[in-house]
């Protein structure tokens, strides 16, 4: 790496610790990994200031030329932290109930009425809105935007797939696939209507299922809108609060032709 380059302060990678030893320092990796770095101890401070932020690479090069070995160790074991990548759009978050405000402090994002102009939504709702989604499902397909969702069912919550137009599977997939494996399909569509029409479940679903399925979603956006593979591609996540367990799905697009909904 061009360490020159480097004149804004060393950011460590999230979750990474650095520990003073009589020796040196010891590295603490945010896969709780260790590093043990020898340190003369003329060298000491110029690495705690490099180390904490107070030098910039570069400055520290230039007064030790041997900081860019340490330097390299730090990249090759993925502990310096990357630039930020500016999302590439803002954020529509649709719907309401007690999702929205948790995915709207983690996304820094507002909640809007429709698609326009969004790079990518996200769609929330206490119970699922099967026919709503459907809609939009549609619209998002026809503009060519992404768009992810999470909803409660019974006493669990639900969220994803993540839906990319030509990419993903859609809302329609998921849907397909769970009437497909459903041993009680006609019932599921009339629990969906009776929700569709306003009917509501005994009691609120839990807020922090709500909590937990926001930083999962959050997740996938964020990598989504920097360009780096999603956590949960392909995946419908799966949490039940009281038990405390959560199950990924995977959810492959249906081919065309293959499966239909009866009338």
């Amino acid at each position: 790496m061009d360490w020159s380059l480097a004149d804004r302060p060393l950011r460590l990678s999230r979750g990474a610790g650095v520990v003073p030893t009589a020796d040196g320092f010891l590295l603490v990796t945010p896969g709780e990994d260790f590093i043990t770095i020898d340190v003369e101890p003329d060298r000491r401070d110029l690495v705690a200031s490099l180390l904490s932020g107070d030098l910039s690479p570069d400055a520290a090069v230039a007064r030790d030329p041997d900081a860019a070995g340490l330097l390299d160790v730090l990249a090759d074991e993925a502990l310096l932290a990357e630039e930020p990548e500016a999302p590439a759009g803002p954020v529509a978050l649709l719907g309401d109930g007690v999702l929205v405000d948790q995915l709207g402090q983690l996304l820094d994002a507002k909640r809007t009425d429709g698609i326009g102009g969004a790079a990518l939504v996200v769609a929330c709702a206490d119970w699922l809105p099967d026919g709503r989604w459907c809609r939009l499902d549609a619209e998002c397909a026809a503009a060519g935007i992404a768009w992810h969702r999470g909803y409660a069912e019974g006493g669990r919550w639900y969220a994803g797939p993540l839906s990319v137009p030509g990419a993903g599977p859609s809302y329609a997939d998921l849907r397909l696939r769970r009437l497909a494996a459903s041993p009680f399909p006609d019932e599921l569509l009339a629990y969906w209507a009776w929700l569709d029409s306003g009917g509501r479940p005994a009691g609120p679903p839990d807020p922090a299922g709500a909590a937990v399925v926001a930083g999962l979603i959050a997740a996938d956006v964020r990598a989504y809108l920097a360009g780096r593979p999603v956590p949960g591609e392909r995946t419908q996540y799966g949490l039940d609060p009281a038990s405390g367990v959560l199950r990924r799905h995977p959810v492959l697009p249906v081919p065309p032709d293959l499966m239909v909904q009866a009338p």
